[in-house]
C-alpha cells in the first residue's frame, strides 16, 4: 500500500516532456505532437517542469543565444508520447513553442525562431527581460498569443525575412514590436 502511494506521488510530479536535447549550450525540452515515423514526426518546444507555475524549477534555464532548431533527433525518446516504432534516428520537425515554454528565462539575450515554427504559445517568453533582438525565419508570421512576450522590451529589433515586413506589422502579437527589420 505504501509503495502504491509513493508511486502515485512520484507520477504526479512527472515532467510533461518526452525528451531533452542539448543544443548550442542550452538544454531544450520537447513534447512529441505527432509520431509519423521517419516522415511527418513533429514536436513542440516545452518547459521541463511539472506545471507552468514551476516551469523551470530545479532545471538550468537557457541563457545567451537561444536558437530553436528546425529539426531535432532525440538521443532517446522514452516519454509517454513516444512511439515504440520511433528510435534515435527519427527526425522531428519543430512546429511550435508551447505556452510558458521559456517563461522567466531571464538570461536569454538573443532568440532565433526557425521557419518551421507556426505557433508561439501564451507567455512563451514572458519575463525574458534580457532579450536584445529576435530573428524569426518564417515567411509567414507564426500564430502568436499577444502575451507571448509579456515583460519583454518590445522596442528591440525583430528581424524577419525580406518581403515580410507588412505581414509581421499586421500580425497579432508581432505587431506589438516597434522595430521590425527585414534581412
Amino acid at each position: 500500500m505504501l509503495l502504491c502511494f509513493v508511486l502515485l506521488a512520484w507520477l504526479s510530479q512527472a515532467q510533461d516532456y518526452d525528451f531533452a536535447k542539448k543544443i548550442g549550450g542550452n538544454t531544450l525540452y520537447f513534447y512529441i505532437t505527432s509520431t509519423g515515423g521517419k516522415k511527418g514526426a513533429t514536436v513542440e518546444v516545452t518547459y521541463p517542469g511539472a506545471s507552468e507555475e514551476e516551469a523551470w524549477k530545479g532545471f538550468a534555464k537557457p541563457s545567451g543565444q537561444l536558437s530553436i532548431p528546425e529539426k531535432v533527433t532525440p538521443d532517446r525518446a522514452k516519454g509517454r508520447h513516444a512511439d515504440p516504432e520511433d528510435d534515435d534516428t527519427t527526425i522531428y520537425t519543430v512546429t511550435s513553442i508551447n505556452y510558458f515554454a521559456f517563461s522567466g528565462c531571464d538570461r536569454i539575450t538573443r532568440l532565433v525562431i526557425p521557419s518551421t515554427v507556426t505557433q508561439v504559445g501564451e507567455s512563451a517568453f514572458a519575463g525574458c527581460k534580457r532579450i536584445e533582438y529576435i530573428v524569426v525565419e518564417a515567411p509567414q508570421p507564426p500564430k502568436m498569443d499577444e502575451s507571448a512576450f509579456d515583460k519583454v522590451d518590445l522596442d528591440i529589433p525583430l528581424r524577419v525575412p525580406l518581403g515580410t515586413y507588412e505581414l509581421y506589422k499586421s500580425a497579432v502579437g508581432w505587431r506589438l514590436f516597434t522595430e521590425i527589420l527585414e534581412y
